[in-house]
């Protein structure tokens, strides 16, 4: 069946759509109820203020935003169907089309939110954690295997040039580093802020020695991890094109808008995402959020997914994901 997009509001978007592959089947009225998974990091405040300004309100009415807290709760959504757009880690999606799922990867909203986090004022690069314990999270999962990538590229072997210890939670792991449990932890955004704040009160002095996304810029070129995603059904393409259309625009004024008023984005965030205001705020600026169609960036996005399949090839389902997997949003 041919397809037509009788809108002038979306010739543009079915022209990114054909681009990368995909054309919608045909063309679909608003779609009411969409139910919009976030993960609980701070790059997904672009999309839970894409909902809450409305602009998803004409493709989209009623549409909501609601955290996810494990990628198994994220991957049980996604293999249900009861989801059809999600902010996910952006191997989590490679990972289930590489096993049959019709996904397709939207944009990165986040280039690299983990640092080194310490009390130890002798570590001040990566080399310096020779010989040293360092408290990780989510084993096996994005965070300690970008650890673990960066450790290969500067000629080090985590499993013996350090000791690695794990904890279910980057909250857990900011906790114990900050009450002088440990020295040293690899932590996410915003729980390397508070770490660092809570220590301080403390009368601990708790630092950022150094950003993973440096380290991996000395190797790779650019100092920027694709980590954090925007990812979608096929279903949504099918079934409300315009909503894919509607995040091409929506999602990068989303990001001004978080940016030109901190403190309402820090507000947003306690509401939607369970974070603390003060700590959102300060921490804002280490979140590392760009706004990139997954098909401007995508040769960034296979070199990351190669790292990964080098490391731990069913991170990502032991293959590189199809060309068709990277969309290119209309602007």
């Amino acid at each position: 069946m041919s397809v037509r997009l009788t809108r002038r509001g979306l010739l543009q978007s079915g022209a990114a759509l054909a681009a990368a592959g995909v054309m919608p089947a045909a063309f679909a009225t608003p779609m009411p109820g969409l139910e919009i998974l976030g993960a609980p990091n701070g790059a997904t405040i672009v999309l839970a203020d894409l909902i809450a300004s409305g602009g998803l309100d004409k493709v989209a009415p009623g549409a909501s935003f609601r955290l996810w807290h494990t990628t198994d709760e994220l991957r049980a959504a996604i293999v249900a169907g009861s989801s059809l757009l999600y902010s996910t880690p952006s191997h989590v999606p490679a990972n289930l089309v590489n096993r049959g799922m019709p996904l397709k990867l939207a944009a990165i909203i986040g280039m690299g939110h983990l640092s080194v986090v310490t009390a130890d004022d002798s570590v001040r690069s990566f080399h310096d954690l020779a010989g040293k314990t360092v408290l990780g999270f989510f084993r096996h999962d994005m965070p300690d295997l970008v650890f673990r990538a960066v450790a290969r590229m500067e000629g080090m072997d985590p499993d013996k040039d350090m000791t690695l210890q794990y904890v279910q939670t980057p909250m857990e792991a900011g906790q114990l580093l900050a009450a002088g449990k440990v020295d040293t932890a690899v932590l996410s955004e915003p729980p390397a802020t508070a770490a660092i704040m809570m220590a301080g009160k403390n009368g601990r002095a708790v630092r950022r020695a150094f950003d993973l996304k440096d380290v991996w810029g000395i190797h790779k070129g650019k100092a920027r991890i694709p980590m954090v995603a925007v990812a979608l059904h096929e279903k949504l393409i099918d079934t409300a094109p315009e909503v894919i259309a509607a995040l091409g625009s929506g999602l990068a004024a989303a990001r001004a808008h978080v940016f030109a008023d901190p403190a309402a984005a820090a507000r947003l965030a306690e509401k939607t995402m369970e974070m603390k205001p003060m700590v959102f705020e300060k921490a804002l600026d280490h979140f590392n959020i760009e706004v990139v169609p997954a098909r401007a960036v995508r040769d960034e996005l296979v070199a990351f997914y190669q790292t990964l399949l080098d490391l731990e090839p069913e991170a990502i389902g032991g293959k590189l994901p199809p060309d068709d997997f990277y969309l290119d949003l209309p602007g």
